[in-house]
């Protein structure tokens, strides 16, 4: 993605950042996966773990429509994992795949409760600042907290700066924050007037 330039004349509305946000998920748990193998030993219990994984999986992979009933079990089947083995090195991944099914099922908070369980115990998991940002997104655009979203987005900025792309995402986000999508068009269309007179 284009870093946004200092006049601001490509503000990011909601919709993009909702968009962005799901597709970092989406595309996070279709091509990602916690089902692969991963550092640790395996103990039968484990694979008995993997093998419901890579079951469920194959299940979320064939569905045409959304069945809540696949989605729960699949959040069930990656969050034991990583219950189980919290030192596997596939157990933030897991997270994240129930984290990214839990926004897809509009259950909002635990998204949270899973993207800030790898926030704190996985800090370098290379998805860490994905995790921060969709906090800020969940929080701005679905719970309507924009406090605890300037919080998020903030943190993006300070703690992962060499993150370019998410960073400017994130202050673009802070840019629109408590504004309705009448007045973030609004201001967009002023920005541009005032462009097109320099």
């Amino acid at each position: 993605m284009k870093k946004p330039d200092s006049s601001n004349s490509s503000i990011i509305s909601r919709q993009s950042l909702a968009y962005m946000a799901v597709g970092m998920g989406l595309l996070s748990f279709s091509f990602y996966g916690c089902g692969g193998a991963g550092k640790g030993t395996n103990t039968p219990n484990k694979e008995a773990s993997l093998d419901s994984i890579k079951v469920i999986e194959a299940k979320l992979k064939t569905i045409q429509t959304p069945d809540a009933n696949v989605y729960n079990k699949a959040i069930n089947a990656y969050t034991s994992f990583a219950t189980n083995f919290p030192d596997d090195t596939m157990a933030p991944a897991c997270l994240f795949d129930a984290a990214n099914i839990s926004m897809s099922l509009t259950q909002y908070q635990r998204a949270i409760n899973y993207y800030d369980t790898i926030d704190k115990k996985y800090p370098t998991f290379k998805k860490a600042a994905d995790c921060v940002f969709i906090r800020g997104f969940i929080y701005d655009d679905k719970l309507k907290d924009t406090a605890k979203a300037r919080a998020m987005y903030q943190e993006v900025i300070n703690k992962y700066p060499q993150d370019t792309a998410l960073v400017a995402q994130a202050r673009a986000a802070i840019s629109i924050l408590g504004k309705s999508y009448d007045e973030i068009i609004k201001e967009f269309q002023e920005k541009n007037k005032e462009q097109k007179k320099s």
